[in-house]
């Protein structure tokens, strides 16, 4: 029992790589709308950065949870998955330019999905607040198809819906963290209630 809780205790340390990139995704997001006649040049670039920085975040994560999350190998697929597309993407700017909508959409779809699958992760951990990013998952979700749809929207659509969909998903994964967080405190009273018990 005691080896068991040592390991969540460990590997939720990690919550705040979570913070920082829903940090990141929100600058992000802010970044497009206050600057929206440059956002669709700046998107392409944006999105690469960014999309990388999370898919680094997401694998040291998910190696380092391994052992208590039963879907860390879907977290470990999502961040090679980001670190894929946006090396790509920052190679080859100007495919980036002409398929960007499509980029962006697809991406929101499968960060959607993760985002529900924590949500599911939280639940089985027994964390409160699973439902709310399990909402929230499903609203990215929403502006991921919008984007795959309406790629004729033109710029102003996807700089709208994209900066709206970074911000959305950086306060999500802003929530997962703190979420993770409560839960090391949790773990940390059950230790000391077993540790009271034994001496008891």
């Amino acid at each position: 029992m005691s080896s068991v809780l040592e390991t969540i205790r460990s590997d939720v340390k990690n919550w705040w790589w979570y913070l920082i990139i829903g940090i990141i995704f929100i600058i992000g997001g802010i970044t497009i709308f206050a600057r929206p006649l440059d956002g669709y040049v700046g998107l392409s670039v944006l999105f690469s950065v960014v999309i990388l920085s999370s898919g680094f975040g997401q694998i040291f994560f998910s190696l380092s949870n391994s052992s208590i999350l039963k879907g860390w190998g879907w977290i470990l697929v999502s961040g090679i998955l980001d670190v894929a597309i946006g090396t790509y993407l920052l190679m080859y700017p100007v495919v980036t330019m002409a398929t960007l909508p499509y980029f962006v959409g697809f991406w929101l779809v499968f960060r959607s999905f993760y985002l529900m699958g924590a949500s599911f992760d939280l639940k089985d951990l027994n964390a409160g607040g699973w439902g709310w990013l399990l909402f929230g998952g499903i609203v990215v979700l929403v502006l991921g198809f919008l984007v795959i749809y309406y790629p004729a929207a033109g710029a102003v659509g996807i700089v709208a819906v994209s900066g709206s969909a970074f911000i959305v998903g950086g306060f999500l994964n802003i929530y997962l963290g703190f979420q993770l967080k409560n839960l090391k405190m949790d773990v940390s009273q059950i230790q000391s209630a077993i540790g009271k018990y034994k001496h008891a």
